[in-house]
């Protein structure tokens, strides 16, 4: 031990020197300063806390009894030792209630020096001990924090399955679990038997849980975890259960983390794929009876006028002069013929007029050629085009329309249809309505899955490769808005332009 620093509260000279005398005889160093008033006590206490407190009982301006009241109003610990000439059994026993360490008469000063040492091992035991339940306290306060911050909720089983503590998140979905017709879980509980009743009527979910979790608290694994569905306000919600024994204990940790997003993200995934499947399958198709259509007019509409037209001229060789101009009159019609459907089968397959003259144009056309084969009314109205689209945005929006306005005429059976398109800095839209008969959109996308049918899977694919987004909305009866919002602020790639030009 070092020097010992001792405040000494005594108001006789003569006593402070007997008191001095006998800590010479100690093993130790010390420093001693002497008070005998309340203000310099307090003076002594605000400059520097000493190690040990050395205080007569009763004095004239001060007391032990109001020493020992300041110290406690101060929260200070310190050793604290009574001395006095004379002091009772009772009066004692009050000091030492009060925090006094020892007390002993001045005529017993040769224990001074042992009474000093012992205080000051019970303060450093005492102090070691604060120490040790202050990090206590703290490290329970920060796992409370911890499981507090956590979504998940958490709760430990003891080996008997009781729920001995729970986080704030387990105790707020408690009240969800009573709301929603499930027995309550909350800190008391005994979890395995609440899903042991849950089992009695029929949950599935709740058989394997209380089997994986048991396993865990009987020692038999050390991990488990299960998922499982709830219905939560009419919307179903997805969570994982985990159960882990806890290292070095018999308590196990079981959390229940909601996992909807990952599962909602799963199922988008799984029919993204389910109608990039039908996509594929439909495009094949698609190529396949576009090959034989081109094919059957090729080898029955041009075919046929081209081997009239070699007839003609074979004809026209031979044939005498007088009939010569009559069967070249022929040739010319059958050429004529020929160049007109060709010129047609052409703008089927891509329109000069969206390479040569822009967006509106080809719209323009395709409205005419749509108008003469159904008898629908059909306006196209485009503004802000002062400076053309991206070559990828333009074949996007001109097929999403093509393929609306076909839909509107075949199934809707559209008497008027109105196609806009409108543009800005920042945006390029698409708009097309008709007056039709309308569709349910859900049915028709069900429909479209197990069919391998185009229609709107087409136009959603088409505008997702082009970057952008469609809305369709459709009221049985009352017709259909398709409408298709492209970002023009961003930049167009080739490739994607290429491979929406291919689509």
């Amino acid at each position: 031990m070092g020097t010992c620093r001792i405040l000494h509260v005594e108001d006789s000279p003569d006593d402070a020197e007997l008191v001095q005398h006998a800590l010479r005889k100690s093993a130790f160093a010390f420093e001693i300063e002497r008070v005998d008033t309340e203000p310099a006590y307090l003076a002594q206490l605000d400059r520097a806390l000493p190690d040990v407190i050395i205080c007569d009982y009763d004095m004239p301006r001060f007391s032990a009894e109001r020493a020992l009241q300041i110290l406690q109003e101060r929260g200070l610990f310190l050793p604290f030792i009574v001395v006095s000439h004379h002091i009772d059994q009772s009066a004692a026993v009050i000091a030492m209630q009060n925090g006094a360490s020892d007390y002993l008469s001045k005529r017993d000063l040769n224990r001074l020096p042992k009474a000093i040492a012992g205080a000051l091992d019970r303060a450093q035991v005492r102090a070691e001990r604060e120490k040790a339940l202050a990090a206590l306290r703290a490290s329970e306060a920060m796992k409370r924090g911890i499981l507090e911050s956590l979504n998940s909720r958490i709760a430990v089983l003891d080996r008997d399955g009781f729920i001995r503590a729970a986080n704030r998140s387990w105790e707020e979905f408690d009240g969800v679990r009573i709301e929603i017709g499930l027995p309550s879980t909350a800190v008391g509980d005994n979890y395995l038997e609440t899903l042991a009743a849950l089992v009695r009527h029929g949950n599935d979910a709740a058989g394997r849980g209380i089997e994986a979790i048991a396993s865990v608290v009987s020692g038999e694994r050390a991990f488990a975890s299960i998922d499982y569905q709830l219905s939560v306000g009419g919307t179903p919600r997805w969570y994982l259960a985990r159960a882990v024994r806890m290292e070095g204990s018999e308590y196990v940790v079981v959390s229940h983390q909601d996992i909807s997003d990952q599962m909602m993200a799963h199922m988008a995934l799984a029919d993204a794929h389910r109608r990039l499947q039908a996509l594929s399958k439909r495009v094949l198709s698609i190529q396949e009876e576009e090959r034989r259509a081109m094919s059957r007019d090729l080898h029955d509409d041009v075919g046929q006028t081209l081997a009239a037209l070699k007839i003609g001229l074979h004809r026209m060789a031979a044939a005498p002069p007088e009939r010569a101009n009559e069967l070249l009159a022929g040739c010319l019609v059958a050429a004529d013929s020929s160049l007109d459907r060709l010129r047609t089968l052409s703008q089927q397959l891509r329109p000069p007029q969206l390479d040569q003259l822009g967006l509106h144009d080809a719209l323009a056309w395709l409205g005419d050629t749509i108008e003469r084969a159904s008898g629908a009314h059909i306006t196209i109205d485009a503004k802000g085009l002062q400076e053309r689209p991206p070559a990828g945005l333009e074949i996007a929006c001109y097929r999403i329309a093509q393929e609306a306005m076909n839909n509107a005429t075949r199934h809707g059976k559209a008497k008027q249809i109105q196609v806009a398109v409108e543009a800005d800095d920042r945006l390029l839209k698409l708009t097309v309505r008709d007056d039709g008969t309308g569709f349910d959109e859900d049915a028709e996308r069900r429909r479209a899955l197990q069919t391998g049918s185009l229609g709107i899977v087409s136009m959603e694919e088409r505008a997702q490769l082009a970057g952008g987004r469609l809305k369709i909305r459709s009221v049985l009866g009352a017709g259909t808005s398709v409408t298709a919002i492209f970002p023009l602020d961003q930049p167009q790639e080739e490739t994607r332009a290429q491979a929406g030009a291919r689509a």
